[in-house]
């Protein structure tokens, strides 16, 4: 709706309201109050010139030429954009648009029984047509309830033959105590600790009194248990992760992050609080 438009409706909705009141109610779409002052001002001038409105005694009075005004405002917009949206071969899959135009023309024709009279001689649909679409909805509905239980039950199934999974949690003392405690259960003796950064991967490796090769090191099972403090000493703030690999787990370590892929099985010990 135009500034003017707005003006027009608060004046028609408290005919006789005084310039402060105007005010309050106007200036909730800008910024700061001078810029709503300086909007007003200007608009109850052009609107007081052509007619739209008149001003008595500090108070404002909406004339028919205003009332005219608003009455184009709906017709134009709102039931103009609901008449096209309800003529389209699908309207129910717009329903969120339709709902939401609905809405505001009942809000607006409760407030104001002369703009609801002007909007219902202006729709091209009934309410057997809002109806169907209703039919149409409720269907939808009961299909995506059937697809989401299906899809549920493949997730289910999914995981009942362990596919992978994948979860990040925060990267914290409490994770890389589970951490260590997920991958000490694995049958690996030794793991692999890989980065793409060679600065950090350095620092890691001499952590871990490792021998760096192709971008990674193996480091023992038991060796683990350093991590945290590892991790802490290297002051990581690399963009780029630290990978650390079993024969079915990966643990992406970042500065704020870690994610750990695998198993599903393997993965709930890692969601778990």
């Amino acid at each position: 709706m135009t500034t003017r438009n707005a003006i027009l409706l608060i004046v028609k909705q408290n005919p006789g309201i005084d310039y402060n009141s105007l005010l309050n109610k106007f200036a909730s779409s800008y910024s700061n109050a001078n810029s709503a002052r300086a909007a007003l001002s200007r608009s109850l001038k052009d609107l007081t010139i052509f007619g739209l409105v008149t001003r008595k005694q500090n108070r404002y009075y909406l004339m028919d030429k205003g009332e005219g005004e608003i009455y184009s405002e709906i017709k134009n917009k709102l039931v103009l954009a609901l008449n096209a949206t309800l003529k389209e071969k699908h309207p129910v899959d717009k329903i969120d648009s339709v709902v939401e135009k609905l809405q505001i023309l009942i809000e607006r024709g409760r407030s104001d029984r002369d703009l609801l009279k002007t909007a219902k001689s202006s729709l091209d649909f009934s309410i057997s047509d809002l109806e169907g679409i209703c039919g149409e909805l409720e269907k939808k509905v009961r299909h995506l309830e059937y697809i989401s239980k299906v899809f549920s039950d493949q997730i289910k199934s999914l995981k009942d033959l362990e596919f992978n999974d994948s979860f990040a949690r925060q990267s914290n003392p409490v994770s890389f105590t589970k951490l260590n405690e997920i991958f000490s259960s694995q049958p690996d003796s030794e793991l692999m600790v890989e980065c793409q950064d060679p600065a950090l991967l350095e620092i890691l490796a001499l952590g871990f009194l490792g021998k760096v090769k192709n971008n990674s090191f193996p480091v023992q099972k038991s060796q683990l248990q350093i991590l945290p403090g590892v991790f802490e000493k290297s002051a990581l703030r690399s963009i780029k992760p630290v990978n650390i690999f079993s024969s079915v787990l990966k643990a992406q370590v970042y500065p704020d992050i870690i994610i750990l892929s695998g198993p599903v099985a393997e993965v709930e010990k890692w969601k778990k609080d």
